[in-house]
């Protein structure tokens, strides 16, 4: 049968793919350390296994409202306004399948063909796909890792055209772990306002900040940030619950109900059993998450370290927040393996390591910058010492 071109013209995810490819090892006997996914290790806030056995008994089988069930909307809306002073309610809420569905949801709902839209790269690996689906014109503005890679409302200013109409916004970042200074997000908001532009913030790894850097969130900025965002989010990364597919976007209450309108030509509500948990996580005692972020503020700490002793990787910025580090593997380039694989680029890289090294890690082409792999610390403290041990034997051993 003959695809369509939209599905023709984009990848398969990267992230999932090396995920596959370490999977697909380990059943053939082969011993492989994952350092792909940004999945968290640890479990659900207490409460949220029985909310959801709870809805099972209750026979909630039925079909959920398209925009999510009232209870779980009024607990995101609470949430902002507790955390973040927000007077959001549950109309300026939607409630969808992840964070990612959120997003190209969002793309469908906003974008008409030729649109600009306004990326940051290294960028997360599906926000190039979603808007290129939505047929929009995709603007990818470069943060440097000499930089931090924190963005630069200068080069912001010189990608604005009349066409440009949005500005996708995420900090902490997926893949570098940097967390966008106050100062830069105030001056892109002020771009935002004078070339009435859209602002899309994908604030998932909020909670996860270190070394007492902050993460802002976008709408608190200014009354009309407030009016022209439209915020992401999920109980993925926070709650440790990836798999159970409950995200959101949270705005102005036109968007959200046209969002809704096209969500329910698509998938119609989440499931009812999955958001009675996710209504547990979101009224959970945030205390829960001290540890958890401890837990993995010192598994960062253990990257920085191994890291910084192999030669030809460059660590970089160390991350703020976030679970991920972005080294830069170029130093490794002109290199070859014992297995014969002459290293040029982090694609070469990645796939020596998964072969040769036993340890999977995530290109950086994936991410817009080729010079990097992103290494995940969202898991067991073991596996990790394992894998980064890994990475230092296998690279002693180029050549």
């Amino acid at each position: 049968m003959k695809l369509s071109d939209r599905v023709n013209a984009i990848e398969p995810s990267a992230t999932f793919a090396i995920k596959a490819a370490a999977a697909a090892l380990k059943s053939q006997g082969r011993d492989v350390v994952d350092l792909s996914a940004g999945e968290p290790d640890g479990a659900p806030p207490d409460g949220v296994v029985e909310a959801a056995v709870q809805s099972l008994q209750n026979a909630e089988h039925k079909y959920a409202p398209v925009a999510g069930v009232p209870e779980l909307r009024q607990a995101i809306a609470d949430s902002y306004r507790e955390q973040h002073g927000l007077d959001y309610g549950p109309a300026n809420v939607l409630v969808t399948f992840g964070g990612k569905q959120a997003l190209h949801t969002l793309a469908l709902t906003l974008w008409n063909p030729g649109d600009e839209v306004i990326v940051f790269s290294p960028y997360w690996v599906s926000y190039l796909p979603q808007l290129e689906l939505a047929e929009a014109t995709v603007v990818v503005v470069a943060t440097d890792p000499e930089q931090g890679f924190q963005p630069d409302p200068a080069r912001v200013a010189a990608a604005i055209t009349p066409r440009t109409r949005g500005i996708v916004l995420n900090s902490p970042s997926n893949p570098t772990g940097a967390v966008v200074e106050r100062s830069r997000l105030e001056a892109i908001l002020d771009l935002a306002r004078e070339h009435d532009l859209i602002v899309i913030s994908d604030e998932i790894y909020a909670a996860i900040t270190y070394d007492g850097a902050e993460s802002t969130c976008v709408p608190t900025l200014s009354a009309d940030a407030f009016a022209r965002t439209i915020m992401v989010d999920a109980v993925s990364k926070t709650y440790a619950m990836t798999g159970w597919r409950v995200g959101w976007m949270v705005g102005p209450k036109d968007v959200i109900a046209a969002a809704g309108t096209l969500q329910g030509h698509s998938t119609s509500g989440v499931c009812r059993v999955n958001q009675a948990g996710a209504v547990a996580a979101v009224r959970a005692d945030r205390s829960f998450f001290k540890p958890v972020l401890a837990a993995l503020h010192a598994r960062r700490d253990l990257c920085v370290e191994a890291l910084s002793a192999v030669p030809g990787i460059d660590l970089g910025p160390v991350p703020q927040g976030a679970f991920y580090v972005f080294p830069r593997v170029d130093g490794l380039f002109g290199k070859t393996s014992p297995g014969g694989r002459l290293l040029d680029s982090a694609m070469s890289v990645a796939d020596f390591l998964i072969h040769e090294g036993g340890v999977a890690v995530v290109p950086g082409e994936a991410f817009g910058e080729a010079r990097c792999v992103r290494i995940s610390y969202a898991i067991a403290r073991d596996q990790l010492v394992s894998g980064l041990e890994r990475i230092a034997a296998a690279v002693a051993t180029l050549v």
